[in-house]
């Protein structure tokens, strides 16, 4: 059983391949980490945390010996807030709150509880668990990442027996898991292509859920090329449509004049353009610019639809004539214009259902 070990804050560096790091930060020096890492507001509520009860023996980091010291697998945002409240001047932004957490708090630790390892890969598994099933859950990239790192370190072949071996580890389900490695596979690509060019879209401004939610829906599978996820067991051959791709991450990321893309990556808008996807016609219109909820009207158009319009303007002129029979003055140009009007829909209407049956005449 791995015993605590009280190790000096000195002695402790952060993990450049932590899985929640973009992955250019890498090579990355600790300065750069830490202000990384302060952009996250829940850093200055841990400084604070550790700054007015001191560190939790029981929050240990989990570290692997490096040279003459070691590197933190779990736990660097607490190791970034030590490594603030023992030296504020590594703060090259939020400056003044880092300065009031200080001012507002005394403990200092300067002895460290962690749990030495041999080797990263001893302490896998229990991240798995901890973060990708468990209670202290990473975000959606963060979870793919990592498990996308440890494909390299696996006895089994393909990804299927892959999701499997992975999903046994972390205690987690095999399609839950084949799911992360086809939406991370998906990311790479678009990484590759630069984020395609869309101003302002990068790893730290990719919204990764809206891959894995997109995965979920049929047509738009089909629309960049990716088969049934269960039917995939290769994923370097996906047969992924790279222009249809970029269409699709064009249409998420690509802000207009008023701040909007044209699709929002949440439930609602991922079912309606499913719905548009299955329509080759409605889907040409939506390309060319009708918007979301106007091409989904066109989807959701029926003959229930047609009879329910139909009933209420019904309705509505038999108000209207009844006022016709109320009213004292003359009636207006415009009114003469609108009854003109609403008598030429009615005939082009009826000349449309005349065109596919033989109907009543006007």
């Amino acid at each position: 059983m791995q015993q605590i070990e009280f190790i000096p804050l000195e002695k402790l560096k952060l993990d450049n391949k932590n899985p929640r790091l973009p992955s250019n930060f890498n090579n990355k020096s600790e300065n750069d980490i830490i202000e990384w890492m302060l952009e996250d507001e829940s850093i200055i509520e841990l400084m604070l945390a550790i700054g007015q009860h001191d560190f939790f023996v029981g929050e240990a980091l989990l570290v692997v010996k490096n040279g003459d010291g070691f590197t933190v697998v779990e736990g660097n945002r607490r190791l970034t807030s030590l490594k603030l409240l023992s030296n504020p001047s590594l703060a090259t932004i939020r400056v003044n709150k880092v300065k009031q957490v200080l001012e507002e708090t005394t403990k200092r630790p300067k002895s460290i509880p962690c749990i030495v390892f041999d080797s990263k890969e001893q302490i896998m598994q229990y991240l798995g668990y901890r973060h990708v099933t468990g209670i202290k859950s990473w975000s959606v990239a963060s979870k793919a990442k990592y498990l996308y790192s440890l494909l390299p370190t696996l006895k089994s072949e393909g990804i299927k027996s892959q999701s499997i071996e992975l999903a046994k580890k972390i205690g987690s389900k095999s399609n839950y898991v084949k799911k992360l490695l086809v939406g991370y596979k998906v990311y790479e690509i678009i990484k590759d292509n630069n984020f395609y060019k869309i101003p302002q879209l990068n790893e730290t401004t990719f919204h990764f859920n809206y891959i894995t939610a997109s995965l979920q829906h049929s047509n738009i599978r089909e629309f960049i090329g990716i088969d049934e996820i269960s039917n995939i067991d290769d994923l370097e051959n996906l047969g992924i449509d790279e222009k249809q791709l970029s269409v699709l991450i064009d249409w998420f990321f690509r802000k207009n004049d008023q701040n909007r893309s044209r699709v929002l990556g949440n439930n609602d808008n991922l079912t309606k353009l499913n719905n548009i996807l299955s329509n080759p016609e409605i889907t040409e219109k939506f390309k060319n610019g009708l918007s979301l909820e106007e091409s989904d009207d066109l989807i959701n158009i029926s003959e229930n639809s047609f009879t329910q319009g139909l009933r209420k303007s019904l309705s509505e002129l038999k108000k209207v004539r009844e006022y016709s029979y109320k009213l004292k003055n003359g009636y207006s140009d415009d009114n003469i214009e609108t009854l003109e009007e609403i008598v030429a829909l009615c005939r082009e209407i009826k000349i449309s259902i005349d065109s596919k049956q033989d109907g009543w005449k006007l």
